[in-house]
């Protein structure tokens, strides 16, 4: 499994094709990648890029407490995860075509920042990322936290 980290700045063209980072490319190149999937993040307004191996357990684990066929409110969640994602290909040089409707979503134009996210990848328009940031003291509040 792909381990990715670290942050990287890149520019999305008009077409609404980006490069992924070196970096990335190399962590997705043991596994022999030409598809990926995209996924509107809900939390955080940006895209988030699954490898297929990572995105099929998460489906899987997903699925395997819904009931689609016999309770409507997970039906009704069914639709609206698979609304939520698309597979798309992924060129031999890192490149990506993103969707209309998923820039539209993130707000992605020209300047966009890549998140090393462990087993995907976060894609945010570069001034909403900037904006995110949080203090040092609060992110030392935040691991603090998870050691009591």
């Amino acid at each position: 499994m792909a381990l990715f980290a670290g942050i990287h700045n890149a520019t999305i063209d008009d077409k609404g094709r980006v490069v992924l980072p070196a970096a990335f490319k190399k962590a997705l190149g043991v596994m022999k990648v030409d598809q990926v999937i995209l996924e509107k993040n809900r939390l955080g307004g940006c895209l988030d890029i699954h490898p297929m191996e990572t995105w099929e357990k998460k489906v899987e684990a997903f699925q395997s407490k819904l009931r689609p066929g016999t309770n409507p409110k997970h039906y009704e969640m069914l639709k609206k995860f698979y609304r939520n994602f698309t597979q798309v290909g992924l060129a031999a040089n890192g490149r990506i075509n993103i969707p209309g409707h998923f820039l539209e979503y993130a707000d992605l134009k020209d300047k966009v920042t890549f998140l090393g996210m462990g087993a995907s990848i976060s894609l945010s328009s570069a001034s909403a990322f900037d904006n995110e940031d949080i203090s040092d003291d609060d992110y030392l509040d935040m691991l603090r936290e998870f050691d009591e």
